[in-house]
């Protein structure tokens, strides 16, 4: 078995192991390519024949784990290892979102990572009961000036990936303002929340229902940390949480709970 760099001709290996392991980004060209692109996307093989992969991107000091996929019928061989040990080859933080298989969360804390806090995929309206006052109005913006934002507010060059997300039809760039000053910056689709980072000393509660507000969908999706304040109330609106990764990191500080992330990309 060696560990290389994913090529064209590994693609539809990729996707024949991601809907395998139940995982949809693996099985999208596109956003295999982003990978590629911005980050470092290996595959392991033997003989020709992909049985793996993995994915980092570098954000600041940190690395980020993207995907890490086993073809089922290797389980159990060594595989993980061989992509950990290539993606992580250098030190500093580390981090991902963990599936719950057991498996997958022993070998992480192998490699530094330790369990934090879930983050659970939601599902709901666009409102829910908040703060009266306070967080400002959230308006669209092109992505580009939402990820300027973000970098302002947390040193975080995020412009490839705010890029990556609107390619999605009917996606905005989102700013939160509270007053003249920036509350929040994210990024919505037609239907999903995809990221939002809320500045220091905003409340993260109001800057989510404010971005809530310019959804004209009936429900909306949204990854959020369990810590994260607003969630009582987006239960007690009826939200429901339809799933959960884990937050794993090297150090409990790297990802804040009061951020809405994106499971594959934070």
């Amino acid at each position: 078995m060696y560990v290389r760099g994913a090529a064209d001709g590994d693609l539809r290996a990729i996707a024949k192991i991601a809907l395998a392991n139940d995982d949809g980004d693996g099985a999208d060209p596109r956003y295999v390519a982003h990978l590629r692109a911005h980050g470092r996307f290996l595959v392991a093989a033997t003989d020709g024949t992909v049985e793996g992969y993995g994915a980092v991107r570098h954000l600041g000091g940190l690395t980020l784990l993207c995907d890490l996929f086993v073809d089922p019928a290797r389980h159990g061989g060594g595989t993980g290892r061989r992509l950990l040990d290539a993606a992580f080859d250098a030190d500093g933080e580390r981090s991902t979102f963990a599936s719950r298989d057991p498996r997958a969360m022993s070998l992480y804390v192998r490699y530094g990572m330790v369990p934090r806090w879930p983050l659970l995929y939601l599902e709901g309206p666009p409102s829910f009961d908040g703060p009266a006052g306070g967080g400002g109005q959230a308006e669209a913006v092109p992505a580009a000036v939402a990820a300027a934002a973000e970098r302002e507010l947390n040193g975080r060059d995020r412009s490839a990936d705010y890029a990556f997300w609107a390619a999605t039809p009917g996606s905005t760039g989102l700013l939160v303002r509270d007053g003249h000053a920036v509350a929040a910056a994210g990024i919505a689709g037609s239907d999903r929340l995809f990221h939002l980072v809320t500045a220091d000393g905003a409340d993260p509660v109001a800057t989510l229902r404010a971005a809530l507000a310019t959804f004209t969908a009936a429900r909306v999706r949204l990854c959020l940390p369990g810590p994260h304040p607003a969630l009582p109330s987006l239960l007690d609106a009826r939200w429901r949480i339809e799933d959960a990764d884990q937050h794993m990191s090297s150090r409990p500080d790297l990802l804040r709970p009061t951020d809405v992330l994106s499971s594959s990309l934070a």
